[in-house]
Parts: structure tokens; C-alpha cells; sequence
């Protein structure tokens, strides 16, 4: 047989089996997590990080993978990302955030978390970004400067 078309049928076969799989998921209920309501993300936060209280400043995305606010007392931001059929939850204090920046209704957010590097919300609304952006400057830390031993380490590398 010519080896090329072992590749071509390999290919096939590795797509149908993909497909299958894909079929098998949906057959069996497995479907992505939507946050349909604040309410919802708010059990999400209630779950994961003790004694966060949502306070009155939250948005939804506007495709319901996202939810961002901040805590009652103000003292931290609460954000849940939709992730397959699960959420990822961080509840962010004062220098846990490396940058914010608005554009249109995009909210981009550099965490110092190397699990979650960057967060990405459509909050649907021009505008509303920006508001955001404003808001959470007082949760971003100015980069430092490396210390002399930080320095010697890179520097030996």
C-alpha cells in the first residue's frame, strides 16, 4: 500500500474518531456551563472564596461565560470564567492585578496568577469597559524593580 494514502486514511480515521467522541459528549448531556444569571456566579464565588459578599457593581459578559464584581466592602474583585462544564473563580485583593485596559466594550485583565495570565470580557456595552477599567486601578500593582539578587540570579542563568 503507498504510504501516502496510510496517512490519508489515518487522517480519516483520527477526524472520525474525534467526531464520534464529540457525539458521544453531547448523547450523554454534557454541555458547555453558561452563567445565565448574576445570581448563578454569585453561588460560584459563595463556593469557592470564603465570606465573599457581592456587592452592588457586577456585569455579566455578553456571552455568558463571564462575571466580574466587586465585594461589598470593596476590598476585593470577584471574578467566574464559564470553563467547560465548570467555572474558574479568583477573588482578586488590592496588587493582585498587573494591568487593566478598556477597549469598546472589552475589558482585558493581566492577573499575577501564572494559572490565569489574562482575562478577557465582551461586557457587551461601550462604555461599560472603560467604567471598569477606572474602577479597578486601585487593584493594580506598579511593576517593581528586581532586587540585586533577582538580578545575579537572571544574570548566572
Amino acid at each position: 500500500m503507498n504510504d501516502s494514502l496510510t496517512y490519508v486514511l489515518a487522517l480519516i480515521g483520527a477526524a472520525f474518531g474525534i467526531g464520534l467522541i464529540v457525539l458521544l459528549n453531547i448523547a450523554m448531556g454534557w454541555t458547555r456551563l453558561r452563567l445565565n444569571t448574576e445570581q448563578q456566579a454569585q453561588s460560584f464565588l459563595r463556593r469557592d472564596v470564603m465570606g465573599f459578599q457581592a456587592g452592588d457593581e457586577q456585569a455579566l459578559t455578553a456571552d455568558r461565560c463571564g462575571y466580574i464584581c466587586l465585594e461589598a466592602d470593596q476590598a476585593r474583585v470577584g471574578l467566574v470564567m464559564a470553563r467547560g462544564d465548570n467555572a474558574v473563580v479568583r477573588a482578586l485583593r488590592a496588587g493582585e492585578l498587573r494591568s487593566v485596559e478598556a477597549q469598546g466594550a472589552t475589558l482585558t485583565l493581566t492577573l499575577y496568577d501564572y494559572t490565569l495570565p489574562r482575562v478577557v470580557l465582551d461586557l457587551g456595552r461601550d462604555g461599560q469597559a472603560q467604567s471598569w477599567a477606572d474602577r479597578l486601578q486601585t487593584f493594580v500593582r506598579a511593576p517593581r524593580r528586581a532586587s540585586r539578587k533577582e538580578v545575579h540570579h537572571a544574570e548566572s542563568a
